[in-house]
C-alpha cells in the first residue's frame, strides 16, 4: 500500500506520461491546423524550425500560405527580414496564394514579385505603403487577373490608379481607397479649400461595372464624379464617403444613392474605420481649434484593435528568391 498522501500520489506521473513526445509523429492534418492558426513569422521563426517533420510541413504545403496576412510585422521586423519573409511565403504557396496584406514595408519590386508568383490572389490589402508607386503598381496590378477585392488606404497612390486597377481586374467586386484626411490636416488646406478631382472617380465609373463595395475615405471628388459612379456602377450596394467634403448632399444625389444599402455620408462617425488612429493622430498634430475639439470628440473611439479582419478582405523572370534565407534553415 503506498504511503504517499493521496494527492502526491494522484500527481505522480505513470509509466505512460513518463515516455517523451514525439512531436514529429503527430498526423500531418493536425499538425497543418495547427499551422493554419500561426501567422508568417511564427511559422518562418518558429514552429517551422522545431524538427525535420515540422519543416517539411512548413515548406512543403502550399495551403499554408493560401492567405498571408502580415499586417502588423512591418513594425515589428526589420524591412529587409519581413520583405524575405514575404517572399518566402508567396514561394511557398506555390502559384495558390489567394491573399495578401501587408503595412509600410511594400515597394514595387516586392509587389511586382508577388504579381509574377500569385496569379489567383483575389484579396490585396495594402497599408501605408508608400514605398508603391503609381508606376510600379500600374505594372503589378496586371499580374491579378482574378482579383476580387482590393484595399489602398493612406498609401501615396492616386489619380490613374483606379483605371489601371479597373483595366487589369475585370472581377473586381470591392475597392477601397482611403486617403489620409489629405484635405483637413494637410498644411496646404488654404490652398485646397473649394478644389475638387474626379480623377479617380471617373477611373472608377470608366473601368468598375461589377462593383459592389465601395470605399473613398478622405477623397476629393465632387457631387459630379459621386453621380459618374452611381450611373457606370449598377451593382454597387455599399457606399463609404466619409470625409468626402467635397461631396453635397443634395436632392439629386439623395435620389441617387437611395439603392444603396449600406450608405456612409461625408460626416458620419469613423469610430468603426479600422485605422481611424492615424486620422485622429494627424488631426491632433495639426493645431486648430476646430480640429482639436474633433480631435478630443474623437479620443473616445479610437481603440486598438486586437484582431485584424483579414477575412474581410475575403517560370518567372525574376531572379532567385530572398525568401531563400529561411529556406537554407530547412534540411528536408
Amino acid at each position: 500500500m503506498s504511503s504517499l498522501p493521496p494527492a502526491v500520489a494522484a500527481a505522480s506521473p505513470t509509466a505512460a506520461e513518463d515516455e517523451a513526445r514525439d512531436w514529429a509523429e503527430m498526423p500531418s492534418d493536425a499538425l497543418a491546423a495547427v499551422f493554419a492558426k500561426l501567422d508568417v513569422a511564427e511559422i518562418l521563426l518558429g514552429a517551422g524550425l522545431v524538427c525535420r517533420a515540422w519543416r517539411r510541413l512548413a515548406a512543403s504545403d502550399p495551403t499554408l500560405w493560401r492567405r498571408v496576412d502580415m499586417t502588423y510585422q512591418g513594425d515589428q521586423l526589420q524591412t529587409e527580414e519581413v520583405e524575405a519573409m514575404a517572399r518566402a511565403a508567396v514561394d511557398r504557396s506555390a502559384g495558390t496564394m489567394e491573399a495578401f496584406g501587408a503595412e509600410t514595408f511594400v515597394n514595387d519590386e516586392l509587389l511586382r514579385y508577388i504579381s509574377q508568383r500569385a496569379p489567383s490572389l483575389k484579396s490585396l490589402h495594402l497599408c501605408l505603403c508608400h514605398h508603391v508607386t503609381n508606376q510600379g503598381f500600374a505594372e503589378a496590378i496586371n499580374g491579378f487577373p482574378q482579383l476580387e477585392e482590393l484595399d489602398v488606404t493612406f498609401c501615396s497612390l492616386n489619380g490613374s490608379v483606379c483605371e489601371s486597377a479597373g483595366r487589369a481586374c475585370p472581377q473586381l467586386r470591392c475597392f477601397r481607397l482611403n486617403e489620409h484626411w489629405s484635405i483637413l490636416q494637410n498644411e496646404r488646406w488654404s490652398m485646397l479649400q473649394g478644389m475638387d478631382d474626379d480623377t479617380e472617380a471617373l477611373g472608377i465609373a470608366s473601368t468598375m461595372p461589377g462593383l459592389q463595395e465601395l470605399q473613398l475615405i478622405g477623397n476629393l471628388l465632387s457631387n459630379d464624379g459621386l453621380m459618374a459612379i452611381l450611373d457606370r456602377c449598377p451593382r454597387l450596394e455599399s457606399l463609404d464617403i466619409r470625409q468626402c467634403y467635397n461631396i453635397q448632399m443634395d436632392d439629386a444625389l439623395k435620389l441617387k444613392c437611395a439603392r444603396i444599402r449600406y450608405l456612409k455620408l461625408p460626416h458620419d462617425s469613423i469610430s468603426d474605420f479600422r485605422y481611424r488612429a492615424y486620422i485622429v493622430s494627424s488631426i491632433a498634430n495639426s493645431g486648430s481649434d476646430f480640429e482639436l475639439d474633433m480631435y478630443d470628440d474623437l479620443l473616445d473611439v479610437v481603440t486598438e484593435d486586437d484582431d485584424a479582419d483579414f477575412d474581410d478582405m475575403d517560370g518567372f523572370d525574376d531572379t532567385v528568391s530572398d525568401g531563400g534565407m529561411y529556406d537554407d534553415d530547412f534540411d528536408i
